[in-house]
């Protein structure tokens, strides 16, 4: 199997599109129901565009020349947080336990390490997510926080979620 990590740019909009429409159908561990995803590809590669010229990093996980994974971390642009950077990941369910999700978070600190202004990268998950919570601990986040029954799903049940953060300076 050939594995790349690389970074998403505006010709990648059409496979990102792909990606997430199916990702969002595969599990109850991202935020986003599918039937809330209403991008098209023009606004997607809008979308990409913008976070670029932002200076947040989009990276892409491809398996013999698919996208199967995406990885996004953004910085705050108020001036208080600016050195803190929130990032989610998504990998589409086929390639869980690959090693895909260890490969892109390292590759995410390290750009975080190298940037300028970056110190703290966070992120949140949903509790019932042990092996995502598994790797985080593994790459050094630690929980800062948790929100009580935050998320509520179609069958009335509810999950908390996490709050984990990692210093990189």
């Amino acid at each position: 199997m050939d594995i790349s990590i690389h970074e998403i740019n505006r010709e990648d909009a059409e496979a990102l599109l792909h990606h997430t429409q199916l990702v969002f159908t595969q599990s109850s561990f991202l935020l986003t129901t599918p039937e809330e995803f209403e991008l098209n590809i023009e606004q997607q590669r809008e979308w990409i565009i913008q976070q670029l010229s932002l200076g947040n990093l989009l990276l892409g996980c491809e398996v013999n020349g698919k996208i199967v994974g995406f990885l996004n971390a953004t910085r705050s642009k108020r001036k208080r947080v600016s050195h803190n950077c929130m990032f989610g990941i998504s990998i589409q369910k086929e390639y869980w336990n690959m090693g895909i999700g260890r490969k892109m978070l390292e590759y995410m600190i390290e750009w975080a390490e190298n940037h300028p202004m970056i110190e703290k990268v966070s992120l949140e998950v949903f509790s019932h997510n042990e092996r995502a919570i598994y790797l985080y601990k593994s790459l050094g986040f630690s929980e800062e926080g948790r929100k009580k029954r935050h998320i509520k799903f179609e069958d009335g049940t509810y999950v908390d979620e996490i709050l984990m953060s990692r210093f990189v300076k």
